[in-house]
C-alpha cells in the first residue's frame, strides 16, 4: 500500500504543477493509506483533485483561480495520467531488499491499474533483470502478460538501416536507386543497403549478408548499430574505399569493442567495483569453453588473485562469478547442432543457465560475446586450422 501512495504523491505533484498550486512535499502526498481503497472504480485525477481542496485556504490570492482549475478537473471524469518510468533498474543490486522494493513498486502498479480507472503505467528496464524479480515474488506471475521485450531481429536491422541510408541519402541529395515493379520490399532494402555495403560477409563457416553481421556485433542494439557502422564508413573511407567490406569492420572492431567495454563496465559498475579486473582476465582467452573449463578459468585467472563483490556480497564460488557475467551479457551460451549450425542463448531466454551446482547446462559451451571479442584478443575458434593452411 505504501508505494501506491507514493505513486498517487508523484501524480499529485504533477497536478499541482499544472495548476501553478505550491505546497510543500509533506503535503503532497494528501493521501492516506486507507483511503486507497476508495479510489475503486473511480477516477484517480478526479479522486486526488478532491484532497487539494483542503489547502484552498492557505493560497491566499490564488485561491479563486486554483479553486477554478480545480473544479474543471473534477467535472472531467475522463482524465487520463500515463507515468512513463524510463531505467527503472538503474542501479539494481540482486539482493534481497532490492529484489523486494522492485517488486512490490510493480505490485502497487497493477493494483492501481485494476482498483481504479485513469491511470497506465510504462517501466522501462534491463533485460536481465525482470527475470531476477520474477523468481523472487511468485504475484508477479499476473503481470507477465504485460511484459513485451525490446528487441529487434535482423531482418527489422536490414530495415533499421535502409531507413537510415534513405534518409542520410535525401539531406546530401544523393539518388536512391527506384524500387522494382513488383520487388519484394525486403528484396528492395538489401539492394539499397549494397550501395554501402558488401552483399555478404565470411561469418565463421558461412557466407551471411552483412545488416545481419552488424545486427550480431551491435549486440541487437540500434545505437551500437550506428557507432559501428560510422567506424567502419570511416575505415572505408581512409582506404580509398566506396563501399564498406569485412576488412573495414575487422580494422575497427578492436576499437570498437573498446567501446561496448566502457559501457558494459560504467552500466554495471554500481553492481561490481572490480567488473573490469573480471573482464581484462578473459584477454587472450581461447574462444570456446566447457562449463567446467569456464569455472577452472575463473579461479586460476580471477579468484586467485582477488576477492570480487558482487551484489553487495563476498563472491566465493566460480559459479557466482560466472553467472554474473552472463546475466550482463558478456558471456553466451553455445548450442552445437549435429548439422554444424549453432544456436546462442542470452539470459533473456534461459536465466536459469550457470545457476545450479548440480545442472551441467545441457553441456553447452561458453564464449565472449563477438563484440568484445577482437577488443581482448580472445583467440579464433579456428586458429590452428588457419595456421596449418599458412592463412
Amino acid at each position: 500500500m505504501g508505494n501506491q501512495v507514493r505513486i498517487c504523491a508523484l501524480i499529485n505533484r504533477e497536478i499541482a504543477k499544472r495548476i501553478n498550486f505550491a505546497i510543500t512535499d509533506d503535503q503532497i502526498t494528501l493521501v492516506e493509506s486507507a483511503e486507497i481503497d476508495g479510489f475503486k472504480e473511480r477516477n484517480l485525477v478526479s479522486c486526488l483533485t478532491n484532497r487539494f481542496e483542503g489547502f484552498l485556504d492557505k493560497i491566499g490570492s490564488k485561491r479563486e483561480i486554483i479553486k477554478n482549475h480545480i473544479e474543471i478537473l473534477k467535472r472531467n471524469n475522463n482524465i487520463s495520467v500515463f507515468l512513463l518510468i524510463d531505467d527503472l533498474d538503474a542501479t539494481f543490486q540482486n539482493t534481497d531488499a532490492e529484489c523486494l522494493s522492485l517488486s512490490t513498486f510493480f505490485s502497487a502498479c497493477r493494483y492501481l491499474t485494476q482498483d481504479v480507472e485513469g491511470v497506465c503505467f510504462r517501466v522501462s528496464m534491463r533485460s536481465d533483470v525482470w527475470p531476477t524479480i520474477r523468481r523472487y515474488d511468485e504475484s508477479l506471475d499476473k503481470l507477465e502478460q504485460y511484459v513485451t521485450e525490446l528487441e529487434w531481429s535482423a531482418d527489422e536491422f536490414q530495415t533499421l538501416l535502409y531507413k537510415r541510408i534513405i534518409a542520410q541519402s535525401k539531406e546530401n541529395g544523393f539518388n536512391i536507386p527506384p524500387r522494382y515493379e513488383n520487388e519484394i520490399q525486403n528484396d528492395y532494402e538489401n539492394r539499397v543497403l549494397s550501395i554501402l555495403f558488401v552483399d555478404k560477409i565470411q561469418w565463421g563457416h558461412k557466407n551471411v549478408h552483412s545488416y545481419k553481421v552488424i545486427h550480431t556485433l551491435s549486440y541487437q542494439r540500434p545505437r551500437w548499430a550506428v557507432q559501428l557502422c560510422k567506424l567502419a564508413q570511416n575505415s572505408a573511407l581512409n582506404r580509398r574505399r566506396n563501399i564498406i567490406s569485412k576488412d573495414d569492420i575487422d580494422i575497427i572492431w578492436g576499437d570498437y569493442g573498446s567501446k561496448r567495454i566502457a559501457d558494459l563496465i560504467a552500466e554495471h559498475k554500481h553492481q561490481c567495483k572490480q567488473i573490469q579486473e573480471l573482464i581484462s582476465a578473459f584477454r587472450g582467452a581461447e574462444r570456446l569453453l566447457s562449463r567446467d573449463e569456464l569455472l577452472l578459468f575463473i579461479k586460476n585467472k580471477i579468484l586467485n588473485h582477488i576477492t570480487p563483490y558482487i551484489d553487495s556480497k563476498k563472491v566465493s564460488t566460480q559459479l557466482e562469478v560466472a553467472n554474473f557475467l552472463y546475466r550482463i551479457g558478456f558471456l553466451v551460451a553455445r548450442s552445437d547442432e549435429p548439422s554444424g549450425d549453432y544456436e546462442h542463448y542470452t539470459v533473456r531466454v534461459m536465466p536459469d543457465l550457470l545457476n545450479s551446482r548440480t545442472n551441467n547446462d545441457f553441456n553447452m559451451k561458453w564464449e565472449i560475446h563477438p563484440c568484445y571479442r577482437e577488443a581482448l584478443n580472445i583467440k579464433k575458434i579456428n586458429a590452428a586450422q588457419r595456421a596449418k593452411r599458412g592463412l
